[in-house]
């Protein structure tokens, strides 16, 4: 019924810095699915194209929310010309409101990772929301937040007149 992209951006590429991570969530009815990742320390011009190899292995993730923090504004600056669908998003809250306003979508098993055997990548989330938060790292749970959040939103519906 859905796909998006998730992106939680960083300044640089150096030892210390925080990762870039680029998630592809996809949804059926209350179900969401993590289908695809990106996570590496990136320049600005390594960021980019991440964020186009990804939209050109998803083409039918149409939207792509974007931290407004860090390299986020600069990112959808410099590619909006190129790439629908970017979406400035300011989370609202701290990082561990967000992550509890996800957590009744993942009790209830409403929320779905690939197996390692196909996405080796997945172990390192799993043990990174473990850690939350107060693992060294919180880049993919904010990725994640970000998308279920708003893929836990009420849709409204497009009516051909108004008052329908």
């Amino acid at each position: 019924e859905e796909h998006m992209q998730s992106w939680d951006m960083a300044f640089k590429d150096t030892k210390d810095s925080a990762f870039v991570v680029g998630q592809v969530w996809g949804r059926k009815g209350a179900d969401k699915f993590l289908l695809d990742q990106i996570r590496d320390k990136l320049d600005m011009p390594a960021t980019l194209g991440a964020v186009r190899t990804l939209t050109a292995r998803w083409p039918q993730a149409t939207g792509k929310l974007i931290e407004d923090k860090a390299n986020g504004p600069a990112v959808i600056q410099t590619l909006r010309g190129q790439i629908a669908g970017l979406i400035a998003v300011d989370p609202k809250g701290g990082k561990e409101a967000r992550a509890n306003a996800v957590t009744p979508m993942i009790e209830s098993g409403n929320v779905y990772l690939p197996h390692p055997r196909v996405a080796p990548w997945v172990q390192g989330l799993i043990e990174e929301c473990a850690a939350f938060p107060n693992g060294a790292y919180a880049d993919q749970v904010d990725t994640l937040t970000q998308a279920l959040i708003r893929m836990g939103k009420p849709r409204k519906i497009a009516t051909s007149r108004p008052g329908i």
